[in-house]
């Protein structure tokens, strides 16, 4: 009997999980440069505190970004069936 092949479904999600540890990481540059230049520079006229508030929360979300770059590839090896 012959095997059966991967779908089309798993082999998709296969190949974006390859690319989710770069994206997250350029996201997490593009969002720490953003917290950086928000935190030094005055930016749309907002006051100390809000930018400060800001630049936190874009630092965070940078840390969320890479914790779901490092994630995703983990589970779908976990989940989907091996090869």
């Amino acid at each position: 009997m012959a095997e059966k092949g991967e779908t089309t479904a798993v082999r998709l999600i296969r190949f974006l999980a390859l690319g989710v540890p770069t994206l997250s990481r350029v996201v997490a540059v593009v969002l720490v440069a953003a917290a950086l230049a928000l935190a030094f520079f005055d930016f749309g006229g907002y006051d100390e505190g809000e930018r400060a508030d800001f630049a936190l929360l874009f630092s965070v979300l940078a840390l969320v970004a890479l914790a779901f770059g490092y994630a995703v590839p983990r589970l779908v090896a976990r989940f989907l069936p091996r090869r």
